[in-house]
């Protein structure tokens, strides 16, 4: 009798942890931001003298970080509906500092699996519409450097933590739900060409699986934050 009266209740899916209509407006906004930035990145192809934009690049990375902070607003702003904190969706806390070095460590060697997968004879050659976006000289690469701390945090938080753990409750199936964040994460990509979609979603499932596995997202936002100032180091300089 008992364990005829606990079936049910392990039967029930996890709660949603904001409303549906919530995802729904976080997916149609972002992919549609992202469509955008695809035909305009279209227009820079075809016709580069009429659409580079002239000047320092420091306006439009503040733009980007504004977006990415109202992103984490809305975020808060839809589980909270359901009782659920910014701190919940991170997980983990640092009690010890071999919290904080397994962490980054943890982080480091994902960054390296994906340096190693970048490889082109590993996944082919890459574009140059991605390395367009990084800064030149030493102003942007400084502006540059807090742009890429809020992407790692933003990102993470908004996609490996919020979208994952909804879809995780809405399919209750963890792979279905790392699989569907990378795919929302890399068409939202979609800026930077077709071709590096399929890139970006590989590193959103990394980055989900790493989530899943060790459930924390701190080691991918270290790993997330490091790529993007790596990309400064690397393709730029200071």
């Amino acid at each position: 009798m008992t364990a005829d009266a606990n079936l049910p209740s392990r039967l029930v899916s996890r709660p949603l942890i904001a409303p549906a209509w919530h995802t729904i407006v976080f997916i149609a906004f972002f992919v549609g931001l992202s469509v955008v930035g695809g035909f305009f990145q279209h227009s820079v192809i075809q016709h580069p003298q009429a659409t580079v934009p002239s000047g320092n690049a420091v306006p439009r990375y503040i733009s980007v970080l504004v977006f990415e902070w109202l992103l984490v607003l809305y975020v808060r702003m839809g589980v909270h509906k359901r009782g659920v904190r910014l701190r919940d969706l991170v997980g983990g806390r640092w009690a010890t500092p071999k919290d904080v070095m397994k962490d980054i460590a943890l982080g480091a060697a994902l960054w390296a699996v994906w340096i190693g997968l970048m490889n082109p004879h590993i996944l082919g050659e890459g574009t140059n519409a991605a390395q367009g976006l990084l800064p030149q000289g030493l102003l942007e690469s400084l502006a540059w450097i807090p742009l890429a701390l809020s992407a790692g945090f933003c990102e993470e938080l908004a996609f490996r933590g919020y979208l994952q753990q909804q879809f995780q409750a809405i399919t209750g199936s963890a792979a279905w739900a790392v699989f569907i964040q990378a795919l929302v994460f890399g068409v939202g990509h979609l800026y930077e060409g077709v071709g590096p979609v399929a890139r970006i979603m590989l590193y959103g499932v990394l980055f989900g699986l790493l989530a899943l596995w060790r459930k924390t997202l701190r080691p991918g936002m270290l790993a997330h934050a490091w790529s993007d100032i790596f990309g400064v180091i690397i393709f730029r300089g200071v």
